[in-house]
Parts: structure tokens; C-alpha cells; sequence
């Protein structure tokens, strides 16, 4: 069977998922302070300020913390998500239909902090979680930065086929009526699943080691196989 790379490389990311969601994430204020850097530096050079945003090393990351930026005529997104980066933001929506992007670009203001609060998956991650992002206009564009909110209630648990949707048409940025769409659910949804399988039978392997089994020996491999006391 063909493997799909870029979901493969997905999945990949989030065998990252635990340490990620472990380290502490921005506040509502940390985001504010990262955005006043980011419009100073846009104001004093635009073009260099886009292209420090999305490095790594460019003094503009901070834990779960970016930029993203987008044209205020055409809407292309100039800095952000990789998987988003030359996306019309107007185009973008979350999981509850919600149409964010189309509200940022609409409301985005010189000289004023508009504030979005939608569903969005944390870096390294393909779940979608409460969002609040602060949106300032800068002439012809308009950077946000948003910290993810962990007070807020998110509208219901998502499922894992809505997870594996967004991630397939928002984070990978593929249409939903293409092929490749189709191929990125069926193979995130295969992994995800094989994934599952394994950290059930690792789970199912402590209990039987807590039971004070030996592996290697039948009384081990059939607690591994069945569960403890069957």
C-alpha cells in the first residue's frame, strides 16, 4: 500500500504529542507582548520581519506562541503554519464551521488589537482546541498571534474522524473534494488506528508487569494477550 508523505510526516510530529501538551503553553498576555514585538518589527522592515516570523531560531516562537500574517487585499497568508502559508485566510474555518479567517480579514484595523477566538490545533498536534488569536492591522497586512485557552469550553468533544478532517483539510491545507483529501483521511486514519493498537498493548503489558508477571513466561503472554485475572 502507498504511503501518503505529508500525513506520514503528520503522524510523525505527534509521537511529539505528550512533551508538547506537557510544556507549559502562552498566556493571553505573553501573546499580546509577542504581537507589540511583531508589529514594531513590521513596522521598521516589513520583508524581514515575515521572514524571521516563520524561523525557528528568529526570536519570534515562544513554546506553543507564533505569528502569522496575511495580505489585507488578497488574503494570502505571508507567515504561519507551513501547511497554511500562501492559503487565502479567508478560506479558513474550524471544526464547528466556524469561519475565522473571514473575520480576521474583515475586522483587522490599523492601529487597534481585534481579538478571534475559534477551534485550532496546538503545534504538533491534529486536535483542535479553544483558540483566542489578537489580530492588529499594519498597512497592507495584518499579523495576529494567538494563545490557546485552555479555560474555555471547547463546544463538544471532538471525534477522531472530525480531528482527522481538519487536520487533512486545514492543517494540510488539501481540498476536501480532491483525491488527495481522500487519501490523507484513509491514511492518518489507518496510523492513528495502529497507533492506538499499540498503546493499548503497551498499557495492557504494565498491568500485567504490575501483576508481578515475568515476560517471556505463558502466564505473561496470556495476561499480555487476554488482560490480568482472565
Amino acid at each position: 500500500m502507498k504511503t501518503f508523505p505529508p500525513v506520514v510526516a503528520l503522524v510523525g510530529a505527534l509521537s511529539f504529542g505528550n512533551a508538547a501538551s506537557a510544556q507549559q503553553s502562552g498566556t493571553a498576555d505573553q501573546a499580546k507582548a509577542l504581537l507589540a514585538k511583531a508589529a514594531t518589527a513590521v513596522r521598521a522592515d516589513k520583508a524581514g520581519a515575515l521572514a524571521k516570523f516563520d524561523e525557528p531560531n528568529g526570536g519570534f516562537k515562544d513554546r506553543d506562541l507564533y505569528v502569522f500574517c496575511f495580505d489585507r487585499k488578497a488574503g494570502t497568508l505571508l507567515a504561519g503554519p507551513p501547511t497554511l502559508k500562501g492559503k487565502d485566510v479567508r478560506t479558513l474555518k474550524d471544526t464547528t464551521g466556524k469561519m475565522f479567517g473571514q473575520e480576521m480579514f474583515t475586522n483587522a484595523k490599523d492601529g487597534d488589537i481585534v481579538i478571534v477566538d475559534y477551534m485550532f490545533p496546538k503545534p504538533n498536534s491534529i486536535t483542535p482546541v479553544a483558540k483566542e488569536s489578537f489580530i492588529e492591522g499594519l498597512g497592507d497586512v495584518a499579523c495576529g498571534v494567538g494563545y490557546y485557552n485552555s479555560t474555555a469550553q471547547a463546544p463538544r468533544e471532538l471525534s477522531r474522524l472530525a480531528s482527522e478532517r481538519h487536520a487533512c483539510a486545514v492543517v494540510m491545507g488539501l481540498h476536501e473534494a480532491g483525491s488527495l483529501y481522500l487519501a490523507c483521511i484513509r491514511s492518518l486514519d489507518q496510523t492513528l488506528s495502529r497507533l492506538d493498537q499499540a498503546r493499548q498493548a503497551s498499557a495492557l503489558r504494565n498491568l500485567c508487569v504490575q501483576e508481578r508477571l515475568r515476560p517471556g513466561t505463558p502466564s505473561f503472554a496470556a495476561c499480555a494477550e487476554n488482560g490480568p485475572g482472565l
